[in-house]
């Protein structure tokens, strides 16, 4: 699935995410995160404090470049 979240600064955003990540890796599924170049590793270090150790392998952070690899 794929969904697009859009708001203004401030709004919930990250927050959103973060939950409908958590509760897919729950289910059992795997995540693709896109974001752009620099901010990859502070996606995969938010995600890794979110879900811990185990559970952040579910998660796949990836940037525009590397997706294209």
């Amino acid at each position: 699935m794929l969904q697009f979240v859009f708001g203004r600064a401030a709004t919930g955003k990250s927050t959103l995410l973060q939950n409908m990540i958590s509760q897919c890796v729950e289910a059992g599924k795997q995540v693709v995160i896109l974001v752009p170049e620099q901010f990859s590793f502070e996606t995969e270090k938010s995600i890794l404090q979110l879900l811990g150790d185990r559970r952040a392998m579910s998660v796949s952070v990836m940037s525009f470049s590397r997706l294209c690899d």
